[in-house]
């Protein structure tokens, strides 16, 4: 049997989005095992009052949703460690917290403002192997006027170098890792602002001994909504600190062409100018 801990962190008052849309979604997983999935939230909102609203909500949707105790165990803590810089610090809160009670489960990642359609959980399980280390589904991104932009997945284009140049389609809400995975290469770099997801896939794709620990589910089951509510990447001031930092950090692995390419998206998306 897989053992899975779905793990949210929240963050800037987004509790109405994390319980009736994240969280939501969880419970609603069909043909799953709900005994074998366990969820932790892990709290960076600044309001300490935040965090006894979470639990008293969670509470709420797990009765009216008639979910049993032993369904879908539940529960929330505060983030440990950085606060309130991207989350990273949550993640691995939580990533410590699993590690703890199962070193050989798995974490599915899901941002607290983001879907999970019915069957993902159960997508990513039946694609676990022996040596699996990884697993990834298509999602789709919807825009703030409803527009809507499919991420296919390509296996042959989970390299390092397509996280430095572009966008792959692999970001917090569609990654599947084996714990004691992200754990042994330091998790998230609680150092950056942004840019946080990529910066992990180049880490754990240069220190991966084998492609074929990755799994690729190319029917989409999360939808990822690119809001223009507060978020890491829609200040742009901080953005560009982001930027600076991970160039700093992983430029020199890369070429110059590759660099090249890579900015030109940061200008054209952010506005970026490189000094």
């Amino acid at each position: 049997m897989v053992s899975v801990t779905v793990l949210i962190a929240t963050s800037m008052g987004r509790t109405n989005w994390l319980i009736n849309r994240s969280l939501y979604s969880v419970y609603k997983q069909i043909n799953i095992d709900a005994e074998s999935i366990e969820i932790l939230i892990v709290d960076d909102n600044k309001n300490i009052d935040e965090f006894f609203e979470i639990k008293k909500q969670v509470k709420n949707l797990r009765i009216f949703l008639g979910i049993k105790d032993s369904c879908f165990k539940t529960k929330v803590i505060r983030n440990r460690r950085t606060k309130f810089n991207s989350g990273t610090g949550a993640w691995n809160t939580g990533l410590e917290e699993i590690i703890k009670s199962n070193k050989d489960s798995y974490v599915s990642i899901l941002d607290d403002d983001d879907f999970y359609l019915k069957e993902h959980l159960i997508s990513c399980i039946k694609l676990v192997k022996k040596n699996t280390l990884a697993v990834f589904q298509s999602l789709v991104w919807i825009n703030e006027d409803g527009s809507k932009i499919k991420f296919p997945l390509n296996k042959n284009k989970i390299t390092p170098t397509e996280f430095f140049i572009g966008n792959p389609g692999i970001q917090g809400s569609n990654m599947f890792f084996k714990v004691s995975e992200l754990v042994k290469i330091g998790g998230f770099d609680e150092n950056l602002p942004n840019t946080t997801d990529r910066d992990l896939m180049i880490r754990f794709l240069n220190n991966l001994s084998d492609n074929n620990a990755i799994e690729i589910e190319k029917k989409v089951g999360v939808l990822h909504y690119n809001h223009d509510k507060e978020k890491v990447n829609n200040k742009l001031d901080v953005k560009k600190k982001g930027l600076d930092m991970f160039y700093q950090k992983h430029k020199n692995e890369f070429s110059e062409l590759e660099f090249r390419v890579s900015l030109e998206r940061a200008k054209q998306f952010f506005n970026y100018v490189y000094c």
